[in-house]
């Protein structure tokens, strides 16, 4: 392990001042991979900055239209929130199948978005919400899409004085989240899909966005098989009709958790039971 200074600080600003120093920064709010990765010599930060201390950076609220999380909510408490679970389905059932209680009760969705690993749990639902992320640095911010915001596997466009305040997204009541581990705890991802549709009076499909996490370089948009759906319902034909586009948008690979086969004869299946679940919650 390198050595390395540490810093404490409390607020937003504090952070980005640090954030604007000359040295390798890296942040540190639940720390469950960071830590990891440190101990190990994936990370070698010249300075670790602890923001969990920031409130500002905490909570969940409606704003705006919006479902607003700070980059320092647990996992748990997303998947404590009634706001969540009213609004987000989705990521409320990420929440809740999320590694451990000890591991949900530390880590951030913030963190968990931006560590960007393949198979990380929020993101599909994040993706399928088509959420926002909110990004700080001295003298500026911008918010860009979450599926503009991560870019490869463990890749964001994060800018080294920049920092993740929140995320948002539309209330949305059709959404679900399905995943597929090898056991039942602390089981990393095989395949995750996550849905939210939107529903006319005649219960036709408006709006329809699907979500792969670990079948490809990193979480995607189904975008070709959202197309399928969209001034539908869900029935025999369409779900045949999303089995034969379903290959154009994932690129799954050989791992040790699933072979690619593995993987491409099963996306197609828990893609039909999300999209069922959601659109019959």
């Amino acid at each position: 392990m390198s050595d390395f200074d540490f810093i404490s600080v409390n607020t937003i600003d504090e952070a980005l001042d640090v954030l604007a120093r000359p040295q390798k920064v890296t942040v540190l709010s639940g720390g469950t991979d960071v830590m990891l990765r440190i101990h190990d010599g994936r990370l070698e930060p010249s300075l670790l900055l602890d923001v969990s201390r920031i409130e500002e950076l905490k909570g969940i609220k409606e704003k705006d239209g919006f479902i607003e999380i700070g980059a320092a909510t647990t996992i748990n408490e997303i998947g404590a929130s009634e706001l969540i679970k009213d609004n987000a389905y989705a990521l409320y059932e990420a929440a809740d199948v999320f590694a451990d209680p000890n591991t949900r009760n530390r880590a951030t969705i913030g963190g968990n978005i931006t560590n960007a690993s393949p198979g990380a749990d929020g993101a599909p639902a994040l993706f399928a919400l088509d959420g926002e992320v909110l990004i700080k640095k001295k003298g500026g911010e911008r918010r860009i899409p979450v599926t503009d915001y991560i870019i490869g596997s463990y890749k964001t466009v994060l800018e080294p004085d920049e920092l993740v305040a929140s995320i948002r997204f539309k209330p949305c009541k059709n959404s679900a989240f399905i995943k597929i581990g090898l056991r039942k705890a602390m089981a990393i991802s095989v395949e995750t899909v996550a849905v939210a549709l939107f529903l006319d009076e005649n219960k036709i499909i408006t709006d329809c966005r699907v979500a792969f996490g670990a079948l490809g370089p990193s979480t995607l948009r189904a975008r070709n098989t959202e197309k399928v759906f969209v001034g539908y319902t869900p029935n025999e034909e369409t779900f045949a009709k999303a089995q034969e586009v379903i290959a154009m948008d994932i690129k799954p690979r050989d791992g040790l958790r699933g072979s690619r086969e593995y993987r491409f004869s099963t996306a197609h299946v828990i893609m039909e039971r999300a999209l069922i679940k959601a659109y019959e919650k």
